[in-house]
């Protein structure tokens, strides 16, 4: 059994949804739902983690029913170094080569992506979800860069996010980019409201799964032409900016309420145009 078919065995078997394990992971749920789509495995630096996640031993999610024969040592979950190293001490030859890659795969990433988003989703009292980005690029408003942040989005082209209440498939094509970072309502946001969006870059994915109360709009004095000739839509999403004190402690979320614009083009699918209209709406500490 391959390893994304063993984690949607054991979330059925805690009647698990595949938001709780984004939640507890920090795992963008469009990437979870990507494993079993495109009978992909997940990153092996995200493994010990998603162990954690489901009360499973590293050794069970990555060896066979017969490798795990051998006398192997075994836990609730992996979280340290020293379990690791004794669980490979104690494998037979093959599982041990296999546990020794993973691990140093782990340690490789760890050691050298500093790119790795921080983020995790939960639930305010409503129920609504919100997306906290955890570690914010833009400190300081002083040293936004919109051309930056246009190159950091040309990853996402190409990139296809499902909306979870909708089930809405959202493209994200070649004018997002450029749209986000130098669009009017960019050039009019300011104050906190211009860090929150330059901040959420990070989150974009996240920000379209959480999207709810899809309404379609009409294209004001026909600002948008061509664009919005097949469908004008906006979705509500929601996310977290940490806050720290002086001393560099967590002390709040400021939380935000945005927009989602997307059109529909003329193949009939919908496009990612822009995050539009973020305003912060609550200031205040959070259960993460």
């Amino acid at each position: 059994m391959n390893i994304y078919e063993k984690i949607f065995v054991r979330l059925k078997e805690l009647h698990m949804s595949q938001i709780e394990l984004s939640r507890r992971t920090g795992i963008a749920t469009s990437t979870i739902s990507d494993w079993r789509k495109k009978k992909i495995n997940p990153q092996a630096d995200k493994l010990v983690i998603i162990c954690k996640a489901l009360d499973m031993s590293l050794v069970d999610l990555l060896c066979d029913e017969n490798d795990k024969k051998n006398n192997i040592l075994t836990a609730d979950f992996v979280t340290e170094d020293q379990l690791v190293f004794e669980a490979m001490m104690n494998a037979s030859p093959n599982i041990r080569k296999r546990l020794i890659s993973y691990y140093y795969i782990i340690s490789y990433i760890k050691d050298n992506d500093n790119q790795d988003r921080n983020i995790s989703i939960i639930q305010d009292e409503n129920g609504k979800s919100i997306v906290l980005i955890n570690d914010i690029r833009y400190k300081s408003r002083r040293h936004i860069d919109w051309n930056e942040i246009e190159t950091y989005l040309k990853q996402y082209v190409g990139e296809c996010i499902e909306i979870l209440e909708t089930s809405e498939k959202i493209n994200i094509g070649t004018d997002f980019p450029d749209e986000y970072a130098h669009s009017k309502d960019t050039k009019n946001v300011k104050g906190v409201n211009e860090k929150a969006k330059a901040n959420a870059i990070t989150a974009i994915e996240d920000l379209i799964e959480i999207a709810t109360n899809k309404s379609e709009f009409p294209d004001y004095n026909k600002k948008h032409g061509n664009k919005a000739k097949y469908g004008w839509y906006r979705y509500t999403t929601c996310f977290g900016i940490p806050v720290y004190n002086e001393e560099g402690v967590l002390e709040r979320y400021n939380i935000f309420r945005a927009r989602i614009l997307a059109r529909r083009d003329e193949d009939g699918k919908l496009y990612l145009y822009d995050v539009v209209t973020i305003k912060k709406e609550t200031s205040k500490p959070l259960e993460s």
